[in-house]
């Protein structure tokens, strides 16, 4: 009997002993943890350095295209915006001052050493700056901004109106995320063959896809229209920026740059919400290490202590 007892005691004592799990060292806990924290805050910042490497590109890509067009003789630029102005005339019924027959079609318009890019846009409140390319497919729309086949040139004039449309609420990249911020008075700047021309937002408004009505030419009027997909992940409607022609007052888009760099945008949030975690963790981190040290500081002193009493 007391040899069955032993056994089973050994027994239990045996599966306490295994079905305890071997505690990490604190500080693998803190590592694990920290790796944790970074993977989260790589995921979360990711949008944003996409962001800062799409901007880099367009910034590049449209350095090249204008030095392009600055070496273009002015009779050349005139040559392209004259068949992009009677285009024009024509979407706006009216008699163009070159030949139906010598008018170039969409493809071919406002393709300067045959690069794909007709504009720019940029709009300095909300820091956009993006390429304009021709229509509205998924690969321009993914490189930058489509211009609507069917509207305006991007050249400006009476009797115009120009839609561009561009993506937002990608995972990452901005697009035209931040347009929903636009307000009256807001600047939207095309750049087009060496000329900046410049229009102030007025309103805007939200309409199912197939209502377009706003978007036809007003006899007279110079008009761009800014079209993106919203709400955010349903995207089942779409929403109209509408602006109009304004002077072009540099040091008022200058103004308005000003504004854009103090405006804090849901992927700034995020990169300091990530700034701010690494910072606790480093923290902690500091902490753990003084305290670590002033422990084992009291533990050497009481063992030097014990050590002379005992002498």
């Amino acid at each position: 009997m007391a040899e069955h007892l032993a056994a089973d005691g050994k027994a239990k004592g045996h599966k306490g002993r295994g079905g305890r799990r071997k505690r990490l060292p604190r500080w693998a806990d803190r590592l694990i943890t920290v790796v944790i924290i970074l993977i989260g805050a790589g995921l979360l910042v990711w949008p944003w350095v996409a962001d800062r490497l799409q901007e880099s590109g367009v910034f590049n890509q449209i350095t090249t295209v204008s030095g392009n067009i600055d070496a273009m003789s002015k009779e050349e630029r005139a040559r392209y915006m004259s068949q992009a102005r009677a285009y024009n005339a024509v979407l706006a019924g009216q008699t163009p001052k070159i030949p139906a027959d010598q008018i170039l079609p969409y493809a071919q318009q406002l393709t300067f050493d045959r690069d794909p890019m007709m504009s720019w846009i940029e709009i300095p409140s909300i820091n956009v700056s993006m390429p304009i390319y021709h229509g509205t497919s998924e690969s321009a729309l993914m490189a930058g901004v489509g211009h609507l086949e069917g509207t305006s040139l991007p050249v400006g004039g009476k009797s115009t109106h120009c839609v561009l449309t561009a993506h937002s609420g990608m995972r990452n990249l901005s697009m035209f995320d931040d347009i929903r911020e636009l307000e009256p008075g807001d600047l939207v700047l095309l750049r087009t063959m060496g000329r900046t021309l410049a229009y102030k937002m007025v309103d805007s408004e939200v309409v199912w896809p197939d209502e377009v009505g706003s978007l036809g030419i007003e006899q007279g009027a110079d008009k761009v229209t800014l079209v993106t997909c919203t709400p955010y992940g349903v995207n089942d409607h779409r929403l109209l920026v509408h602006c109009v022609r304004t002077k072009y007052v540099p040091k008022q888009a200058e103004a308005q740059r000003g504004i854009a760099h103090r405006h804090w945008g849901r992927r700034e949030i995020a990169a300091a919400l990530v700034a701010g975690t690494l910072a606790v963790v480093g923290l902690d981190v500091v902490v753990h290490r003084v305290r670590k040290r002033r422990k084992a500081a009291r533990k050497a002193a009481g063992q030097a202590g014990a050590g002379a009493g005992g002498a």
